[in-house]
């Protein structure tokens, strides 16, 4: 009997022997991952892996999360480190470490340290901490410096959201935390980059007035100025083409029309609308109402009238399934004017909270507008319709010609006043649009010739915003430290320091049409963020301790007395 035990033990051992060996050899050949979350929160997106596939050399993450940080940043901090290890998982390259900014106890050193962190592009927020004597302020930098071969980017990993608490932007931050790691990568191993073009040509904003959003672009995207009124002449003949001006406009995936004034003629729209019919992305910025805030400089009021037919676009998007209206939005959730004396809200500047589930919009901070319309969406077969941009449930919209008076910085109107909600001013469209020419006479060549009409387009993307300040940033006016009329960064508000979501949702707009690895539908990834009950913790404080404090305890001691019986009993018989 002995031996036999003692063979049967043998060849137990050399099977479990075997079994781990044969899974270490399979693992070498077979990699796989397994995550039990029910929303897969640690799988990678197929658009990651992708990217991952790309980096073929050190890539290092050098995360400034470290230190004596507050509950909120320590989620913040272990849910990047575990998002950095499933990465790095994937590939041996991605290296990464966390770096406490405020580590030295030199205050200049310190001091020395932000500065050259702020300059690298990371945008420090300020934080009150309790102490013995009292409270401190103490800043971090809640982003990364990511270093390949010789480029070097900053990300910044918390999300910035107006009028939200600190709980919600760590959360929305943790929901983006693979958005945000993936998209460094992408923006260091970009090879070929799309192109996209500034429409001018129609009293566009000037280019100070956009320099921010080209610079941003201009990351991921060749971005340049294009005239469309400007044609090359044959260097024998001197003669224009319009086909090959088409041909020079069909060659950009993307194009912005950026607040136009001036009139678009047949032919003007002509090029537009065959660049759409030939999958030409379009984002489209647009004043219907002509509104300045710069009349108030010389008088305390001004009239507001419509523009959008003397623009003569107002046909073509009506044919692409959607019409600007030529009124203007009024919103009690609104941006501020700074008076020198204050700040007032601005009814006439709406702030926008994005609350639409979509990659373009998730977690966005609030976009500020100026002097907006509302927007409807037309019956249009094969194009869909999506809002993106709603007022807040407290707004209203003026008919046109109105008169726009400073009286309502000071006397804004009665809250009941605001009785309409949720009025559209952004949408996107996608599908296949109908030409604005199909069964009407298209312009003549320069020969007198009929020109080529593709009256169907191929499936494409437009998104149309009633308010042409949108992608404009300001100049500087008040920074002794910048030149005066630099431009400062798109959704900065100089005259109450506050920044808002603008650029961001552009970004994300131009990212969703032309981005093709995909990477910007991780955005619309949702985890179920399981909150405690802090109401309910606060009134039961004592039971809570004394339950999470005594139960493991007790479980323990419950164990060892059964296992202390039970091994007791079954003894004891066995010496009966």
């Amino acid at each position: 009997m002995g031996m036999k035990k003692k063979l049967r033990d043998i060849i137990q051992f050399l099977l479990i022997l075997v079994v781990l060996v044969l899974v270490n050899v399979i693992g070498n050949f077979a990699f796989h991952r397994f995550d039990l979350t029910s929303e897969n929160r640690y799988s990678l997106n197929e658009a990651t892996l992708g990217l991952l596939d790309k980096v073929d050399d050190r890539v290092l993450f050098k995360v400034y999360l470290e230190g004596d940080l507050e509950a909120g940043f320590q989620k913040l901090q272990r849910e990047t480190r575990q998002m950095l290890d499933e990465i790095r998982a994937y590939n041996r390259n991605i290296e990464y470490e966390f770096i406490n900014p405020s580590e030295s106890s030199d205050r200049k050193e310190r001091e020395e340290t932000y500065q050259q962190l702020r300059f690298k592009g990371l945008q420090p927020i300020q934080v009150e901490v309790e102490e013995k004597d009292g409270q401190s302020r103490r800043q971090i930098f809640p982003g990364a410096l990511v270093s390949y071969k010789e480029q070097e980017v900053a990300i910044q990993i918390l999300v910035n959201q107006f009028a939200t608490s600190p709980e919600s932007q760590i959360n929305a931050s943790v929901e983006n935390l693979e958005y945000t790691l993936a998209n460094a990568l992408r923006r260091l191993t970009l090879v070929k980059s799309p192109s996209v073009a500034v429409l001018s040509g129609h009293g566009e904003l000037g280019d100070r007035y956009v320099a921010d959003l080209m610079m941003s672009l201009s990351t991921y995207y060749n971005i340049t100025r294009f005239n469309l009124r400007e044609f090359v002449a044959d260097s024998i003949t001197g003669n224009v083409s319009i086909q090959q001006q088409m041909r020079r406009l069909n060659s950009y995936d993307g194009v912005i029309i950026a607040k136009p004034t001036k009139p678009f003629s047949e032919l003007d729209k002509y090029l537009i609308d065959q660049y759409v019919m030939n999958g030409g992305k379009t984002l489209w910025f647009i004043d219907a109402v002509h509104a300045e805030m710069d009349s108030l400089s010389y008088a305390p009021q001004f009239m507001a009238f419509p523009i959008i037919d003397q623009l003569g676009l107002g046909d073509m998007l009506f044919r692409y399934g959607v019409r600007v209206n030529t009124n203007l939005v009024q919103d009690a959730v609104a941006g501020g004017v700074n008076d020198r004396r204050g700040v007032h809200k601005w009814v006439y500047f709406p702030l926008i909270m994005p609350q639409v589930k979509h990659p373009i919009t998730k977690d966005l901070n609030a976009i500020r507008m100026e002097f907006v319309s509302t927007v409807d969406t037309i019956i249009s077969p094969g194009v869909k319709k999506k809002i993106l941009l709603r007022t807040s449930p407290y707004s209203k919209a003026v008919p046109t010609p109105h008169i726009v008076s400073l009286r309502t910085l000071y006397e804004p109107p009665p809250d009941e006043s605001f009785r309409e909600s949720a009025l559209p001013v952004g949408v996107l469209l996608e599908g296949s649009f109908t030409s604005m020419f199909r069964n009407r006479i298209t312009p003549k060549g320069t020969q007198g010739e009929s020109l080529p009409l593709k009256e169907k387009s191929s499936p494409t993307q437009m998104l149309v915003v009633a308010d042409g300040d949108l992608p404009k940033n300001q100049v500087n006016l008040v920074n002794p430290n910048l030149e005066r009329g630099a431009p400062l960064p798109l959704g900065y508000d100089q005259f109450t320091g506050m920044q808002f979501g603008n650029k961001d949702f552009i970004l994300n707009a131009v990212d969703f049409m032309l981005d093709d690895t995909g990477l910007i539908n991780i955005r619309s990834r949702e985890l179920k963020l399981r909150l405690l009950d802090f109401q309910k913790i606060k009134g039961n404080e004592w039971y809570w301790k004394a339950l999470n404090t005594a139960l493991p305890v007790l479980a323990v001691v419950l164990f060892g007395l059964f296992f202390h019986w039970n091994r007791k009993r079954k003894f004891t018989k066995k010496i009966a």
